[in-house]
């Protein structure tokens, strides 16, 4: 997903939890489902995408990348999806791998 995309994106899906501290618990419950959700969303499919192998500051395993949107969603979200937009349209940069050296 383009930047702009998904920083629209995530300002739709926050709205929820600013809404839920006003109205009550129903649009609390529903932004932590967003967060648990699109955790859960993006550790699979950073595994499927192999996120690990690719120059990023959020390339991690599924563990540390669910973590990152427990804890930091605002941040990580957004992040997530243009780092796998970019995987997608093979622009993102493969890490330096060492070379096998032969015995």
């Amino acid at each position: 997903m383009k930047p702009i995309n998904a920083i629209l994106l995530t300002i739709v899906l926050t709205v929820p939890f600013f809404f839920g501290l006003k109205i009550g618990g129903v649009a609390i419950s529903f932004g932590y489902f967003i967060v648990l959700g699109t955790g859960i969303w993006a550790a699979i499919d950073s595994s499927k995408i192999q996120l690990k192998r690719y120059k990023s500051g959020i390339s991690y395993g599924p563990v540390v990348i669910f973590l990152c949107f427990a804890f930091l969603w605002i941040v990580a979200f957004p992040w997530y999806l243009i780092m796998r937009y970019k995987i997608k349209t093979g622009t993102a940069v493969l890490k330096d791998e060492v070379p096998k050296v032969a015995a």
